[in-house]
């Protein structure tokens, strides 16, 4: 054997402290980051108008449906705010963590009623998906959850874990096979994702969201509606009283 191969072999054996292994990220995520990250070096000043959503598709060649998840990231960061006609601003009081969300009783008061809100519908919700669910639908909760699994530890993938929570959830409208549920979840999209970041923030919160989110994918695959209804409802309100005793403190 060459000398040249011996040390091609020794080097491949050896390569596994060089190079760490690659972080699975969705798009959104990446996109996310990248444009928190441009803020932050100062690329937009406060009060700047940022790009708009067809230009941030083609600079980072995705889709419009994932520059504007990633806007509403950002705009549940307080990093960013619309004004209707005129784009897409960088916001003038940034939170120097960058990336933790206020936690002002407005905040707080808004995501509250989202979580009222999801007290009454998602319960039920979720028991029509019990019955009606693909398993390829099954599959996609079970890779939430995994993606959460992987950076429940991190407070830097708050973010990402917060994404992964309202896909969660999105998949279960989008499961009940009801126009009603699936329309009434866009409309609370953006908010509910201010309420997955703030309960994010806490990794006593995360641990919780994932073992009900693991429930729920057990209760699904068993095609038990009963049980479905009973941990979603023991979920959501479990949420709501946390977020609750926030707002009191504010």
């Amino acid at each position: 054997m060459s000398n040249r191969v011996m040390l091609m072999e020794a080097k491949e054996a050896d390569c596994s402290p060089v190079f760490n292994p690659l972080e699975r990220k969705s798009r959104c995520a990446v996109v996310f980051e990248v444009l928190r990250e441009k803020i932050k070096a100062g690329f937009w000043k406060p009060g700047d108008r940022i790009y708009t959503e067809i230009e941030l598709s083609g600079a980072f060649n995705v889709s419009r449906s994932t520059v504007r998840e990633a806007l509403n990231l950002l705009k549940a960061n307080n990093l960013i705010y619309t004004v209707p006609g005129l784009g897409t601003f960088v916001s003038d009081a940034l939170d120097p963590k960058m990336g933790v969300l206020f936690l002002d009783a407005l905040n707080l008061r808004d995501v509250l009623h989202v979580m009222e809100f999801r007290v009454g519908y998602e319960p039920y919700c979720a028991a029509l998906a019990a019955e009606r669910i693909t398993d390829r639908e099954i599959g996609e909760l079970i890779s939430c959850v995994e993606r959460q699994a992987a950076g429940i530890s991190s407070e830097e993938k708050c973010p990402e874990f917060a994404e992964m929570d309202v896909n969660f959830h999105g998949v279960i409208a989008q499961a009940s096979r009801n126009v009603l549920f699936a329309h009434s979840f866009d409309l609370i999209r953006e908010s509910l994702l201010k309420q997955q970041i703030i309960s994010a923030s806490y990794s006593q919160r995360r641990k919780k969201a994932l073992q009900y989110h693991e429930q729920i994918i057990q209760a699904f695959e068993k095609r038990d509606k009963d049980q479905a209804q009973l941990v979603m409802y023991e979920h959501v309100s479990e949420t709501k009283n946390s977020i609750s005793s926030l707002l009191k403190e504010k």
